[in-house]
């Protein structure tokens, strides 16, 4: 069956992801790989420096120890560690001797973060030690982006005021953050709602009904509040993200820019005729095979452009002609928002997880 690879963002930070983490290395053939996220994540603490370090990483980023004994509870609520984790779950899935090696393979796509491991895939490295090198140069990468990321401060300081109030009326507990969830709004409603808080966007529509604001923490409470109202009239569901930073909009311009100053320590990336399969952009129906930057292609389609998943998932399903689409994880977002956007009348597609496929495949 012609096989799509599908990749999960930051949505895969669950309860599941430190389990899944901790079961794919306890398993003796994942030891090189391993070896390798380590060793790169020492490399970038050192980096970066111990006064970037502090002020953006809220716990020693120490993975080897975290997965051998005890993982720190609030560890995940910052986007630098969870996207570092979901990226290494990610791509333990593509090495050489894994499922994903299996000639059925055709596309891959990955939603938001997830994209970079969906680069990897397209690849199709065959050897070790070439899939070792890409793994490492792809790590340092996203774990560049996420730390520029974080060093650009909100632009609004939120007040605990506003903060207490909304805890009070939510009852769910979840701290306000720079990214919001709404289901059961219409993306025309929502935009036009946007249009009169400037400094809020629109960064990812996931379903016809299931969209993305980001901006300052200060500004989307603004808007919580100003709209109030409305969701409660048309039973609009509102929930903060666990994201540290407001992914896929443009105050994270900045870091974009940034990160191309690292690529001498990131070191060699694949280019796009590097893919050997179509790996398929999340801003508009593409592949990626036609671009000339992949690193820019990640930059600006993770940290910076909206998403346009229903674009994006029926294109890639369309075009590859898939029959089946295998979830990379490490979460089912991506999974269920695929299933959500394929019309009615497109081409019956099979959804199995990469555990399901991995069994197959043996």
């Amino acid at each position: 069956m012609r096989t799509l690879l599908l990749f999960d963002g930051l949505g895969g930070n669950n309860d599941t992801l430190v389990v899944a983490l901790r079961e794919l290395y306890s398993r003796p053939e994942n030891a090189a790989y391993f070896h390798t996220v380590f060793t790169v994540l020492d490399d970038v603490l050192k980096y970066i420096g111990n006064d970037t370090r502090d002020a953006v990483i809220p716990t020693d980023l120490s993975l080897k120890q975290w997965l051998e004994s005890e993982f720190p509870a609030t560890a995940l609520r910052n986007s630098i560690v969870a996207g570092i984790c979901v990226h290494v779950c990610q791509v333990c899935h593509l090495q050489p001797t894994g499922p994903s090696a299996d000639d059925v393979v055709v596309a891959a796509l990955g939603h938001s973060i997830g994209l970079q491991a969906a680069v990897v895939a397209g690849v199709r490295a065959r050897r070790v030690d070439e899939f070792l090198a890409l793994a490492a140069s792809s790590l340092k990468l996203v774990a560049l982006s996420l730390v520029r990321g974080h060093q650009l401060d909100e632009t609004r300081v939120v007040s605990p005021e506003l903060v207490s109030r909304y805890l009070a009326r939510d009852g769910k507990g979840r701290t306000p953050s720079p990214m919001a969830a709404l289901t059961g709004m219409s993306r025309h409603d929502l935009s036009r709602a946007v249009r009169g808080h400037g400094r809020v966007s629109v960064s990812l529509v996931n379903s016809p009904t299931t969209q993305v604001l980001s901006g300052s923490t200060a500004d989307l409470l603004d808007f919580y509040f100003a709209h109030e109202d409305v969701f409660a009239r048309d039973r609009v569901s509102w929930a903060f993200l666990s994201n540290s930073i407001p992914f896929h909009s443009s105050a994270l311009a900045p870091a974009a820019l940034r990160v191309r100053d690292d690529l001498g320590f990131i070191g060699p990336m694949p280019g796009a005729d590097a893919l050997r399969v179509p790996v398929y952009a999340t801003d508009a129906p593409r592949d990626l095979r036609r671009s000339t930057d992949l690193v820019q292609e990640f930059l600006d389609q993770v940290l910076v452009r909206p998403i346009e998943w229903e674009l994006a998932a029926g294109h890639a399903i369309g075009d590859a002609g898939i029959e089946r689409v295998v979830d990379c994880g490490p979460g089912p977002g991506a999974r269920r928002f695929t299933r959500e956007c394929l019309r009615a009348d497109a081409r019956p597609v099979r959804f199995e997880s990469v555990q399901q496929f991995s069994r197959r495949a043996r």
